[in-house]
């Protein structure tokens, strides 16, 4: 069984889960941190590390074995596994939440709801342009790995025609009917009425959703982004939706965060903004009850196998940034 001397933990573990920790590490020092406590210090003694530690507290690591990252990206961290340190993610833990998020956006956009929550404030009752159905429709989810293919399910069983992206085609899986590889982005774009985003980010996906690829898409169609704020050009979809060339958007991420009091995407017709909040938990401070618990089963798991000598079901694939079964 592999030894562990000190343990960081960057994530809010309640006091339940420490004891649950500690009784599985009886010999560790088990160190809570939050984004206004860590040190440099922290990170240096630490063995095993459990969350987002800022990237750029990663210089004097001789000690650092193991980085389990409570997200299911791996931004700013994969350097380590050339480091010799094992990298794996919370890969698993949000499918779900996330996926019900984009579930909500996309019901509230295809019954209008920003322009009838505009109109509540000014108490005005007038009736909108007629409801969309998901019901029939064409959904095109780009980034169709955990997540994507857990939201894919919720708008099949709803009644929707689902096309998956992945980098590389693989077979479908549940809730999904055709599975493209990226090339095949321009293709689809013109035949989905619902375009749901839950990329990763890579030099290949900074504004991937562009002015071009915008134009592409159907008139009146609906666009989603719950994956990085930087996959869509907000000039482009500022346009698109003032222009009417989209009926709606909804964004959990922004190109950057906090989106500026002054920028123009606040007063973007029918669009609805959420503040990075689909994930459930801030980076180095709090979490949703749910998030914590299902971030915490992750690690565990992981530790499992960390302390068996096996190999970790979460481990980072260094090609992809993400886990294989991804």
């Amino acid at each position: 069984m592999a030894e562990i001397k000190n343990l960081l933990a960057y994530f809010p573990l309640d006091e339940d889960q420490l004891a649950t920790l500690q009784a599985m590490l009886p010999g560790t020092v088990i160190t809570r941190r939050t984004k206004d406590t860590v040190t440099q210090q922290d990170v240096q003694n630490a063995d095993i590390i459990f969350g987002n530690v800022p990237a750029g507290m990663f210089k004097d690591i001789d000690n650092l074995k193991w980085l389990h990252l409570s997200s299911a990206g791996t931004d700013g961290y994969l350097d380590l596994i050339d480091r010799g340190v094992l990298l794996s993610n919370g890969t698993g833990a949000y499918n779900d939440l996330i996926a019900e998020h984009m579930l909500a956006f996309t019901g509230a956009l295809c019954i209008g709801m920003p322009g009838y929550g505009r109109q509540q404030l000014q108490r005005v009752w007038r009736r909108g342009p007629w409801a969309k159905t998901i019901l029939g429709s064409t959904v095109l989810v780009l980034g169709c790995g955990n997540i994507g293919t857990a939201y894919a399910k919720r708008v099949h069983d709803l009644g929707a025609y689902v096309i998956g992206v992945r980098r590389t085609a693989c077979a479908c899986p549940e809730g999904v009917d055709e599975m493209l590889g990226m090339e095949d982005v321009d293709k689809a774009l013109p035949r989905a009425d619902i375009v749901a985003m839950i990329m990763p980010n890579t030099p290949d996906t900074v504004n991937f959703m562009d002015a071009r690829r915008i134009a592409l898409m159907k008139e009146g169609a609906l666009l989603i982004n719950c994956g990085r704020g930087n996959a869509v050009d907000a000039d482009a979809l500022y346009e698109a939706l003032v222009s009417g060339k989209l009926d709606g958007a909804a964004i959990d991420v922004a190109y950057k965060e906090p989106l500026p009091e002054d920028d123009k995407l606040w007063a973007a017709p029918n669009l609805i903004i959420t503040p990075h909040v689909a994930g459930g938990w801030i980076m180095g401070g709090e979490s949703s009850p749910y998030m914590s618990r299902t971030v915490f089963e992750i690690f565990m798991k992981n530790l499992k196998s960390y302390l068996n000598a096996e190999t970790l079901p979460n481990t980072v694939d260094p090609k992809t940034g993400y886990t294989k079964k991804q």
